[in-house]
């Protein structure tokens, strides 16, 4: 009989890093071939997790859905997945750990499907809509329900709150070189810098999931998004075309 392994949630931090230096290659390979990439995936499983390890993440994930961060407990998780609860101290060493690897879940499926979508953009129309196709996918999937109580968890845990924030900076990074791109030779970039804007909208995008979910009312989301669109095609009139993006 093999032994339990226990980690403590100290060990995290050390973990997080190697998760984080994943998403940056994640970041810099988005633009690949879409069929290809599926087909890594397929190969490699989600996130770098297959067989035992990814059922009991699934399993985490649809616990966060379902029971939020406060009843995201071993004995929950592994009720949702039926397997023994051991399991996940065996594979995952804590809880805490798991639900990252729930995050990483969802922020590796978004980079898979969205990256390459959001790398061959050519303008803030083709950007504004695809911010609303990324939205209706969360909402359906359950992905706003599951993000919003790891942001939640995170502000009453501080090494939590660390590593959530680490997952979530690649997308920053990414809309921030997008926009860099968009706006070169435009006098918008006297104005406003890419840095600030994108983490202004990733951070807008993280607090419109979270409140239309708390309200349960998604009609003012969907005239916010309704609005960018429109905003983004009155901006669009006053940008240069611009040329190819640097690899």
């Amino acid at each position: 009989m093999q032994m339990v392994t226990h980690r403590s949630w100290a060990d995290v931090g050390a973990e997080g890093n190697s998760l984080s230096v994943r998403f940056e290659r994640l970041l810099k390979t988005s633009g690949m071939d879409a069929a290809s990439g599926a087909r890594k995936g397929r190969a490699a499983g989600v996130g770098g997790l297959a067989g035992t390890k990814l059922q009991i993440a699934e399993a985490a994930l649809e616990t966060l859905k379902s029971m939020g961060f406060a009843g995201a407990s071993a004995r929950a998780i592994a009720h949702q997945g039926r397997f023994n609860q051991a399991l996940i101290f065996y594979h995952f060493g804590s809880v805490q750990t798991l639900l990252l690897a729930a995050f990483d879940l969802i922020s590796d499926r978004r980079m898979q499907e969205y990256g390459p979508q959001i790398e061959a953009a050519v303008s803030a129309p083709e950007l504004a809509r695809l911010a609303r196709r990324i939205y209706d996918d969360d909402l359906e999937r359950g992905y706003v329900t599951a993000l919003g109580e790891m942001v939640a968890g995170g502000v009453s845990d501080p090494v939590l709150g660390a590593e959530v924030a680490a997952r979530i900076e690649p997308w920053i990074e990414m809309v921030e070189g997008k926009l860099g791109h968009l706006l070169q030779g435009s006098a918008m970039l006297s104005l406003v810098a890419p840095t600030e804007l994108a983490f202004g909208i990733v951070a807008s995008y993280f607090g419109v999931d979270m409140l239309s979910h708390l309200q349960q009312d998604r009609s003012r989301a969907d005239s916010l998004l309704d609005l960018a669109e429109r905003v983004a095609d009155l901006a669009a009139t006053g940008l240069p075309s611009p040329g190819p993006m640097s690899p």
